[in-house]
């Protein structure tokens, strides 16, 4: 059998995968911080803030504590206390998270709107 393909006529496979729709919001139930330290309104905030968001939708609970980690990171990003080795763990952990738009295209993942119903 002879082969058809040719190099130069390459589709990207993306083109041919259906996007991975997530809701807008999560509206699972939010699990508790974890324990072993005083965790700050803002942070208590942020928490239920990102189990609420879409991205939300792809987490399993086995991931608290690498969420607890992003909080923590992020708040001390946000207060200028973050190390400059540091905030290359806080960036990976916000695409594991698929909390960056980049993130969202690379796992083809992409929020429902009112046209996907």
């Amino acid at each position: 059998m002879v082969s058809t393909t040719r190099r130069g006529n390459y589709a990207p496979r993306q083109d041919k995968i259906q996007p991975i729709l997530i809701d807008a919001v999560c509206t699972l139930p939010v699990p508790p911080l974890p324990a072993g330290r005083t965790w700050t309104d803002r942070e208590q905030d942020r928490w239920q803030e990102l189990w609420s968001s879409s991205a939300a939708n792809l987490w399993a609970e086995d991931v608290t504590g690498i969420v607890a980690v992003f909080v923590v990171l992020e708040t001390q990003f946000l207060n200028g206390r973050i190390a400059a080795g540091v905030l290359g763990e806080f960036r990976q952990i916000a695409e594991q998270l698929a909390l960056t738009p980049a993130a969202r295209i690379r796992l083809n993942i992409r929020v429902k709107d009112s046209n996907d119903d």
